[in-house]
């Protein structure tokens, strides 16, 4: 490995630093290392000769630096001095693999965050109807990514009007495709506390920093917002109902308060409104007061189905025009004979009552356990959707009682953005039956003896 700077890799990155800012030093110093111009061994300046080179602050090179560590681009080995590691493999989705519980584990799993397939809508007639008739199949690869009749009705009911909308293939996919056109590495990006570890992962992918902010019984709290700006963020993420794993739903007073802090500039808001149809909240969106700045997810997997694999995205042509002309060079489109089913999911009664019936039965599940908890002495949300977010002792104590009595739930630690003060774990309330008495009890007494289980003895 090399032990010194080579000169001529100093004058390199003098010569590739256009933007001087933290996220211009990183962007440039990346590219090198993507071109093969720095390899691995090679040893960067110290912050305070490439900031005299440049004329900066050595703080704005200590920043870059953080932003290409944080991505594993370079490592700091104390006095020996900062070095480009190897290129590394993609890394794995380490938050999101840790929430779900094992395939084929036994006893009661309410760990997957996933709806009860016994309450979605039957499909079978409406991949009927729509494989019986004669349909307008696609024609060439360029004719517009979404059916008209689908499109016509997401317009109808978007909460706000959008500039432009299209389907992609279910939610994580969108916000995947909306990362990767508004947020570049070393950015900086706002999400709640606790928040959707997929999203985690997937901005941390990035090289973006993650500033968390936290919430209260509307949303996100306006004065952590505003506080989180002057970190200069490019854009906020927010599930502006039953977010996951909180169920909070955000207000039509919280939603306007939080566009006020916006208003001055020009962060995009992204909005994820994952649970959809099923969630008892007003479908609030920011969209309504910065329109032009805002882009708002709808899935449908949790109410129609997670194998349809189809979300729309509307909002801002500023960012949805890019990622449609991204997906051309990809999948091009969303099934339109998925987009035809969602059609018919979406316009007939069968298929409507059946969607409300499970929202209302969501809803009553997760006051059931709430309300056990709650006799037991036992913290938990009260928020919309199929989770709640309930306070423990200790996080892996309260998993291994829990394993032990055949109950799995999510750890709280991967949805943590930042520090907290209580830990928690995540627990699918609708998994579960309310005309199963039993069942229910058995888990709430479960639940109430993990959660006040000590601390265990870490092994090694």
């Amino acid at each position: 490995m090399t032990s010194t700077v080579d000169s001529s890799h100093e004058a390199l990155l003098v010569a590739a630093v256009h933007d001087r800012s933290p996220k211009g030093i990183a962007a440039a110093v990346h590219r090198l290392i993507r071109s093969g111009r720095l390899v691995e061994g090679d040893r960067l300046p110290t912050v305070r000769d490439l900031a005299q080179d440049l004329g900066i602050s050595p703080a704005t090179v200590s920043e870059a630096w953080q932003a290409l560590a944080a991505v594993g681009a370079i490592k700091a080995r104390g006095r020996a001095g900062t070095f480009v590691l190897a290129p590394s493999e993609p890394s794995r989705p380490v938050r999101y693999l840790s929430i779900g519980g094992a395939p084929g584990a036994d006893g009661l799993d309410l760990s997957t965050g996933t709806p009860d397939p016994a309450l979605l809508p039957d499909l079978r007639d409406a991949l009927e109807r729509v494989t019986t008739r004669q349909l307008a199949w696609t024609t060439s690869y360029l004719d517009d990514p979404v059916l008209p009749q689908l499109h016509d009705l997401l317009r109808r009911t978007w909460p706000f009007e959008p500039e432009r909308l299209t389907v992609v293939d279910g939610a994580l996919d969108a916000l995947s495709r909306v990362v990767e056109q508004v947020v570049r590495l070393g950015d900086r990006v706002v999400m709640e506390n606790p928040g959707f570890p997929p999203l985690i992962d997937l901005l941390e992918r990035s090289g973006a920093e993650i500033i968390p902010v936290s919430m209260d019984a509307e949303g996100i709290i306006p004065s952590e917002l505003k506080a989180a700006l002057a970190h200069e963020p490019v854009a906020v993420f927010v599930q502006p109902r039953a977010q996951n794993p909180t169920g909070t739903n955000m207000s039509v007073a919280r939603a306007a308060e939080l566009a006020r802090v916006l208003e001055t500039t020009q962060i995009w808001v992204i909005e994820d409104d994952h649970s959809g149809d099923i969630a008892t909240g007003e479908d609030v969106s920011i969209g309504c007061h910065l329109p032009e700045r805002t882009v708002h997810i709808r899935s449908y997997s949790k109410s129609h189905g997670p194998d349809l694999r189809i979300a729309a995205v509307g909002g801002s042509a500023d960012a949805i025009d890019p990622l449609i002309s991204r997906r051309m060079l990809g999948p091009g489109w969303t099934s339109r004979l998925l987009q035809a089913v969602l059609v018919e999911l979406l316009t007939d009664p069968a298929a409507i009552a059946a969607v409300t019936r499970a929202r209302s039965t969501y809803a009553m599940r997760s006051l059931a356990l709430r309300a056990g908890l709650a006799g037991q002495g036992i913290t938990s949300t009260t928020g919309d959707g199929i989770n709640a977010w309930v306070e423990v002792a200790d996080e892996r104590a309260a998993l291994i009682a829990l394993a032990a009595m055949g109950v799995r739930v999510a750890p709280g630690t991967p949805f943590m953005v930042g520090s907290n003060d209580t830990a928690h774990i995540r627990v699918t309330t609708g998994q579960l039956h309310e005309d199963n008495v039993e069942q229910l009890q058995s888990v709430i007494l479960a639940l109430a003896a993990a959660a006040g289980a000590g601390p265990t003895l870490r092994g090694v």
